[in-house]
């Protein structure tokens, strides 16, 4: 009984501090003394059943949740971990709209000063500038993963299609043969995605 206890304790002390409440606030919140809840908190006493149902009813969680060691801690972890992986994915959207915002500074500069008609062509260039970009921030946060594997993929096709009509646009050249090209490289990929 006693180990329940200093569990519950825990518990209780973690989801209040991550509340930012004294002990004082959270009795007048829940109807008890901050006495009661201070020796709730250092594991001195249990409250009832219906006492940890109130409470975890307040904090928005079950009684088991309140009975389980750390699960207080754990909780905050995976808050924590999920906060990053948020950032993570909002730094790679950041950099991708940083490239389209280069593409379009460069589109309107062609367009404005050298009048140059098929400006439009630098907006294919930012999307496999955006890929590699894209899965090389997902390889160095997460890994290699099927995301880093398919960002790859797509920077390998749309760098030879950039290709294509870059020259066919310029040049007036069709070097569409140039998808050869991708058939290697992506079994390369392929290949290199299953080396451990």
């Amino acid at each position: 009984m006693e180990d329940m206890a200093k569990i519950v304790g825990a518990n209780l002390a973690e989801l209040r501090k991550r509340r930012k409440l004294t002990q004082q606030e959270l009795a007048e919140q829940i109807g008890y003394s901050d006495k009661s809840l201070s020796k709730w908190e250092l594991g001195n006493a249990l409250p009832h059943v219906d006492v940890l149902k109130k409470i975890g009813d307040f904090y928005g969680v079950s009684v088991d949740f309140l009975i389980t060691e750390n699960a207080a801690k754990e909780k905050r972890r995976e808050m924590k971990d999920e906060r990053s992986n948020m950032n993570k994915i909002v730094i790679s959207c950041m950099a991708a709209t940083f490239i389209v915002l280069c593409a379009i500074v460069i589109y309107l500069y062609n367009i404005l000063i050298t009048k140059d008609t098929n400006a439009w062509v630098y907006f294919l260039w930012a999307a496999p500038i955006c890929f590699f970009l894209t899965g090389f921030m997902d390889h160095h946060f997460w890994g290699r993963n099927l995301a880093f594997w398919v960002l790859m993929s797509l920077f390998i096709w749309t760098m030879i299609l950039a290709v294509c009509v870059h020259f066919y646009v310029y040049q007036g050249e069709q070097v569409w043969f140039i998808f050869l090209v991708g058939v290697p490289l992506e079994v390369g990929l392929l290949l290199f995605s299953r080396l451990k």
